[in-house]
């Protein structure tokens, strides 16, 4: 039983690392409704890029999000979540 826990543990270990970038935490953040434009799109692109610059394999790590959400505030957008 003991061998079928940890081999649950590493199977849900090494699902969490590939997750596909829409359902890494904190880089879709809820916004108003009114954000929801073209310019928005391009806004967050060009965020995403800067975070890739500087964690080009890491944009799930916790510093990679804070940094994206800070770059979509500092363009001007409320984030809600």
């Amino acid at each position: 039983m003991k061998h079928l826990i940890t081999l649950l543990f590493f199977a849900l270990q090494g699902c969490s690392i590939h997750m596909p970038l829409k359902q890494v935490p904190g880089l879709r953040p809820i916004t108003q409704p009114a954000n929801d434009t073209p310019q928005f799109q391009l806004d967050e692109q060009a965020c995403l890029n800067e975070v890739d610059k500087i964690w080009p394999n890491a944009r799930h790590e916790n510093a990679a999000v804070i940094q994206f959400r800070q770059c979509l505030i500092t363009k001007g957008y409320r984030l809600l979540s």
